[in-house]
């Protein structure tokens, strides 16, 4: 059991100018990366079904491809394709239902993250949606090379391929003061960490 004293210091602590402020800029950044995150996937795959004419989609391969895995959630429709599609595996996806409430928790308990000391802003969950950033970003460059004839003839290393919203989650997570060999790691391919 905590004493009043022990309490008061750690309510001090969380209350403190520094701590508020890592607490805002860490909040921002993981808000953020749920918007980007959401983005790569819900935008991007209603995009690869575009035909190439003015708002002209494959509606009915959209449907049956995508939206028919779950009828309810747009978003989790297309993470299933994305799995299926290998640019995101099973545990990314798990990794993104945890990012998805913790960002709910984060959007809509702002004043509790602030003077609550046992309530902080998941920083693993944070390295992982810079992970799933990196792995979008492969998948949805590697689409661009292949699909690009300026690449025809180009050998192009896809585990190079970085995408903006990458870049700037990782910028994000380093004023975050987030451990940059932790988030490094996140950031590699599975294929990557076994070497």
């Amino acid at each position: 059991m905590l004493t009043m004293t022990t309490h008061e210091e750690r309510l001090r602590q969380k209350l403190a100018p520094e701590t508020v402020g890592t607490t805002l800029i860490r909040a921002g950044c993981f808000l953020s990366a749920y918007e980007l995150i959401k983005s790569e996937i819900v935008d991007k795959v209603r995009g690869f079904f575009w035909c190439g004419f003015k708002d002209l989609y494959d509606e009915e391969h959209y449907q049956r491809d995508v939206l028919s895995r779950n009828p309810k959630s747009r978003y989790r429709a297309s993470c299933g394709w994305l799995v299926e599609m290998d640019a995101l595996t099973s545990g990314q996806v798990k990794q993104l239902e945890a990012i998805h409430q913790h960002r709910q928790e984060i959007a809509h308990e702002l004043p509790k993250l602030l003077i609550d000391p046992d309530f902080e802003v998941k920083t693993d969950l944070l390295v992982a949606a810079l992970g799933c950033l990196r792995s979008l970003g492969i998948f949805w460059g590697s689409i661009d090379v292949d699909t690009d004839p300026d690449f025809d003839g180009v050998d192009v290393d896809y585990n190079e391929i970085k995408s903006g919203s990458f870049l700037l989650m990782e910028y994000l997570v380093a004023l975050c003061g987030i451990d940059a060999v932790q988030a490094g790691a996140a950031g590699q391919t599975e294929e990557e960490r076994v070497q």
